[in-house]
């Protein structure tokens, strides 16, 4: 495939009313997926950052605004491949991998299930402050971000992270887990739709892999 072809599609794009912009969107991330294979990549931080010991629950989770952010993104990305019109240009096999790889609260649910695995009792707040007053003596803050495949670019990644501190708000330490795929050009060639779909859902793997490398590094941390 040409790539002053590809760049031209996404040209025409640009002069497009909205509602064909969608899609020329998704005429255009089906070639993009037709031409690509994958490479799972796995993100790892410096281990300076991770606590030396954290106290026994309960633990209070902070949910930031990169979370709330993210499950909204996953949400309207989620309700596209369900419900739009444009969606219909996939089959009904597609179209359902990009659902099942989008669930809006699939990390948080999952860190939450780890936390309490690890300490018990969680319980969720919005801010610092209210997390401080709670009188509970650790505090866990989540970071997330999660990218998907769309017409914008086909490198999945899933990253989380929990910052923890104590209620007095001394810093104890971060635990990452993060992992991505790359969509690398493959010379023309056709594509089953069974590859297609196993491709959308390595977007999914990335997320459950993330939250895996999350726990795992959760449990190598001594609870005093």
């Amino acid at each position: 495939m040409s790539l002053v072809w590809l760049s031209s599609l996404f040209q025409i794009r640009k002069t497009l009313p909205r509602f064909l912009k969608i899609s020329a969107a998704a005429i255009s991330l089906m070639i993009v997926i037709g031409c690509t294979s994958k490479h799972i990549t796995e993100n790892h931080y410096d281990q300076v950052e991770v606590p030396a010991g954290l106290p026994a629950g309960p633990v209070a989770l902070i949910i930031t605004g990169s979370v709330i952010e993210t499950i909204e993104e996953l949400g309207a990305y989620n309700s596209y491949y369900k419900d739009a019109l444009t969606a219909r240009l996939y089959t009904e096999n597609i179209r359902r991998a990009y659902v099942e790889t989008s669930q809006p609260r699939f990390s948080v649910e999952g860190v939450t299930r780890v936390l309490e695995e690890r300490f018990g009792e969680v319980r969720s707040f919005q801010s610092f402050d209210d997390a401080a007053r709670s009188g509970l003596p650790l505090i866990a803050t989540l970071s997330m971000n999660t990218q998907l495949i769309d017409g914008r670019g086909s490198e999945p990644a899933s990253s989380l992270s929990l910052a923890f501190h104590k209620s007095d708000g001394r810093y104890l330490g971060t635990i990452h887990g993060t992992a991505s795929f790359a969509l690398a050009p493959l010379w023309p060639r056709s594509k089953r739709e069974s590859e297609i779909v196993t491709e959308i859902r390595q977007q999914g793997e990335v997320q459950r892999q993330a939250l895996e490398l999350l726990e795992q590094r959760l449990k190598e941390v001594p609870v005093e």
